[in-house]
């Protein structure tokens, strides 16, 4: 049976691939995401809305949104709070909101994507605001479905499944991190079948439901299975190390998480990997009335890895090195200008430019190259500050012309070493894009 679905989180890394099956069975899917404009581009065929679900914590914000839809379905999630993520009000205090509108909107079903592992005691504000709306859902007298994944292996890779990648990606080294539980996947598969299932049967399904492989595996093998999809070669050495060495890069990603970065590295993230995820296979086997899909399955569903999977497993962790680089490089290039501006004016004063003029291009180029530097730093402003240091490279390359020439014929090549400065940018440019 067809209907009007409310979906959240639907340009998401899974609530995308349940839009795209829901919508080609007939159902017509508003989706809520915080950039309509982008998400239509990547998905047509979806009605979508703009949503911020920070701003969504009374029921009467969601009456508009509501208004028709006979099924809501709940895939939005963050893993940490930070600069534009809240992890309280994205994953309870919106949720509970909705669940009250929803009492009195006619809706006949409430479908919550949570988390296997989602406990109300959780020490993890991830996993326990997931549990609280769960059960405040599971007390509203709504007919719901409230799935619990384990960690989601899909065609696409956000979060912990980007990491595992990325690991998988890494040449000539095996990485093993030691003392992480095991972990029971679930294939997108197996998720969008269980979805499919509930809709079509809200009453018979209503309740909790755990989606899970059978056998939990220790992330190496996990990772060994990415690399053997993947086609990368095997690594010639194996690297241990100990879960704790992750504490203080989890420190640092937490940092950047509130200068709005979204590493998989972060604590909660660490702590699932320590903890492990698990959940009860025999229940999502009787859900989908067979046996779930074992990782290595669930990765051949996928189909054979091409190029862009290869390609995004090696850069995925090039990308933030190139992005780092191109920090230090802006940074330290405007403190330096400004510690030695008498030096550097020097120069384009031997090249026959006024003195007064010199002293301010350099002090000028300085404070130009800091606010880049600091604009890579903060992600909202990454796309403007790439831009901004082409522009900058190429003004640098053309006042060159004019005014210190003979630094094309250096033997240290400082000119040229900018054209592979702006090779990166683009890089960069083109990677920018969470999603």
């Amino acid at each position: 049976m067809s209907g009007r679905i409310l979906l959240l989180g639907a340009s998401g890394f899974i609530g995308s691939e349940i839009a795209q099956a829901l919508a080609t069975d007939g159902h017509q899917i508003t989706g809520l995401t915080r950039d309509p404009a982008a998400a239509l581009r990547a998905q047509a065929g979806i009605s979508w809305r703009q949503c911020d679900l920070r701003s969504m914590t009374r029921s009467e914000d969601w009456h508009a949104l509501l208004d028709g839809s006979t099924v809501i379905i709940n895939a939005s999630g963050t893993l940490q709070t930070g600069l534009r993520d809240d992890v309280v009000r994205v994953q309870e205090a919106a949720i509970l909101a909705l669940i009250e509108a929803a009492k009195t909107a006619g809706a006949r079903q409430f479908v919550q994507i949570s988390a296997a592992g989602a406990e109300l005691q959780s020490a993890s504000p991830f996993m326990a605001t997931k549990a609280r709306a769960d059960a405040a859902l599971a007390q509203s007298g709504i007919l719901h479905a409230i799935l619990r994944p384990g960690l989601v292996i899909g065609r696409n890779a956000f979060g912990g499944t980007e990491l595992i990648r990325a690991t998988a990606g890494l040449p000539l080294v095996h990485l093993v991190v030691s003392g992480t539980g095991s972990i029971q996947c679930v294939g997108m598969a197996d998720l969008i079948d269980a979805v499919h299932k509930v809709v079509a049967s809200p009453a018979k399904w209503r309740g909790t439901h755990d989606l899970v492989a059978r056998d939990g595996l220790p992330l190496e093998q996990i990772v060994e299975h990415h690399r053997r999809w993947l086609g990368h070669r095997e690594p010639r050495f194996r690297l241990s190390l100990p879960v704790g060495l992750l504490r203080p890069v989890s420190l640092l990603a937490d940092g950047l998480g509130w200068l709005g970065w979204r590493s998989p590295l972060r604590s909660n993230a660490v702590a699932a990997l320590i903890s492990g995820v698990a959940g009860d296979a025999d229940a999502t086997a009787r859900l989908l009335a067979r046996e779930p899909l074992d990782l290595e399955r669930a990765l051949g569903q996928l189909g054979p890895a091409g190029k862009a999977d290869r390609w995004h497993s090696r850069l995925a962790l090039a990308y933030p090195l190139g992005l780092a680089s191109l920090v230090l490089l802006w940074l330290g290039s405007g403190i330096l200008g400004l510690t030695r501006t008498a030096t550097a004016s020097a120069l384009l004063v031997e090249d026959g430019m006024a003195q007064g003029l010199a002293d301010l291009l350099v002090l000028g180029g300085s404070l130009a190259d800091l606010a880049i530097g600091l604009g890579l730093c903060w992600r909202p402003l990454l796309g403007k500050a790439l831009l901004g240091g082409l522009v900058l490279a190429g003004a640098y390359l053309a006042s060159s012309l004019a005014y210190g020439a003979d630094l094309w014929l250096d033997p240290l090549a400082p000119l040229l070493k900018v054209l592979p400065v702006m090779a990166l940018t683009l890089f960069c440019l083109a990677m920018k894009d969470e999603r």
